[in-house]
């Protein structure tokens, strides 16, 4: 599987949580945000990001992010 850096942008961050539905499906089949390798904390007006030691950078939650909060660009080869 192709390896992303994954930039975040939480000021576009809403909590609508489908990167963490995305994430969770993909790796354990189900709709389970818990079992998300992406963590969305949000409270009032700000969201905070993070990623578990699990994540690797796959990128499926960037494609997932409908409000540019993420995005996902090629990991520089290193040789």
């Amino acid at each position: 599987m192709e390896k992303f850096e994954i930039e975040v942008f939480p000021e576009f961050c809403t909590g609508c949580l489908r990167c963490q539905l995305s994430c969770s499906e993909l790796y354990t089949g189900a709709f389970a945000p818990s079992q998300a390798r992406i963590r969305i904390m949000s409270g009032g007006l700000n969201c905070e990001v993070h990623f578990t030691e699990e994540c690797n950078k796959c990128g499926v939650c960037a494609e997932n992010c409908l409000y540019g909060a993420l995005r996902k660009v090629r990991a520089e080869d290193e040789r």
